[in-house]
């Protein structure tokens, strides 16, 4: 990932994140029944477009939105 500046980095950061709640409620090996992950999606969306507008390339964004598990 590229870090040319200090303040872009928050933006990949917030990528990251929303990137594992929406996993952990995706893949949460206890959850029974229906979980609605509207938000959690909106927020996975909301944080790449942020990264966008913060001038991260796609490269970056995608891998900051890859999980590590």
């Amino acid at each position: 990932m590229s870090t040319e500046t200090p303040t872009l980095a928050p933006a990949l950061a917030a990528v990251t994140s929303a990137t594992a709640a929406l996993d952990a409620a995706m893949f949460d090996p206890n959850r029974e029944g229906f979980t609605d992950i509207t938000a959690l999606v909106d927020a996975f969306a909301a944080a790449r477009a942020a990264a966008r507008d913060a001038g991260h390339p796609e490269e970056d964004i995608d891998a900051a939105a890859t999980p590590t598990n």
